[in-house]
């Protein structure tokens, strides 16, 4: 039986009559006719008893209709599986992302994501560059965030999800927050809150202040901008911070100044290449760099 045979003897089963089935088909009934009687030789079985004008069911034609039935019901439940896939159902999106990235861009993105696929499920940590590489690299997260990339891994797929700019974050009684703008070479004349050198956000630090500062004496050292911004509040120095990061640190004790000739800063969303994105994973990628504009904007108020 083919497919057409299978619809035109569910269609008379269901409506009792070639009329019915007919009409149900938008098809003429001495074509259903016909094809019912071809049905019937073909399998060499006698589906309906013709009397009165009337069709009755063989025992043969409900025996292939409960079968007919239970394969329809296979195929409504493959229907509502793929109904639930596109709306993220039995999908968990596990996502790692640095801090910066993390205090405002990923949280936009996961309620836009939640609210137009309310099945998924989202998992979301903290996690430095080289724990988010080898999470994605072993399958343990699908996604990872994070800021001042530059993407060497083959096995990682780069999606760029948008730039931003370092800026300089001081106590707000501090010399340096009078000024508008700052020079790199007028920092080094004051401590500089470093970043660990393993941190992708050290090293751009240290590539943007270089060696000629001053000597450290002591000095602080920190993982997250945030602290960073934290310790500058209260003193401690100045720190070259990503505008995400002080988008998200907004007091009065604190003054945030870009820098005369920018550094700019890129941000990537990750995946593995053993890995594809599942269909949630894709659009948070794209909500990713939907809402870039929208935290930027936050960091734009927080230097005015």
């Amino acid at each position: 039986m083919n497919l057409r045979q299978i619809e035109v003897f569910r269609a008379v089963m269901q409506a009792g009559g070639i009329s019915g089935a007919a009409q149900a088909l938008h098809v003429s009934q001495p074509a259903v006719s016909r094809l019912i009687r071809y049905l019937e030789v073909k399998l060499r079985v006698t589906l309906f008893d013709r009397a009165g004008g009337r069709l009755q069911p063989t025992p043969e034609a409900r025996a292939l209709m409960r079968e007919i039935d239970s394969a329809y019901r296979g195929i409504d439940r493959v229907r509502h599986c793929a109904a639930q896939l596109h709306r993220g159902a039995n999908d968990t999106l596990r996502i790692a992302s640095n801090m910066s990235t993390a205090l405002d861009l990923v949280p936009r993105a996961v309620a836009s994501l939640c609210a137009g696929m309310p099945a998924v499920r989202v998992s979301v940590d903290i996690a430095t560059y080289a724990q988010i590489t080898d999470q994605l690299l072993a399958g343990e997260c699908d996604i990872g965030v994070a800021a001042f990339v530059q993407p060497q891994n083959p096995g990682l797929q780069a999606h760029p999800i948008g730039e931003g700019d370092v800026l300089c974050a001081m106590a707000a009684h501090h010399p340096l927050a009078r000024r508008k703008r700052l020079r790199v070479e007028e920092t080094r004349a004051y401590p500089v809150i470093a970043f660990g050198q393993e941190t992708l956000q050290g090293k751009a630090v240290q590539a943007l202040v270089g060696d000629a500062g001053p000597p450290m004496q002591g000095g602080i050292e920190v993982r997250y901008a945030y602290i960073a911004c934290g310790i500058a509040a209260h003193g401690g120095g100045l720190a070259l911070v990503d505008d995400l990061t002080a988008s998200q640190f907004r007091r009065p004790d604190l003054a945030l100044r870009p820098l005369a000739s920018p550094s700019r800063y890129r941000a990537y969303a990750l995946s593995s290449v053993q890995h594809p994105l599942s269909a949630a994973g894709r659009h948070m990628v794209d909500l990713l760099a939907r809402h870039w504009d929208d935290a930027r904007g936050q960091a734009s108020a927080a230097k005015a």
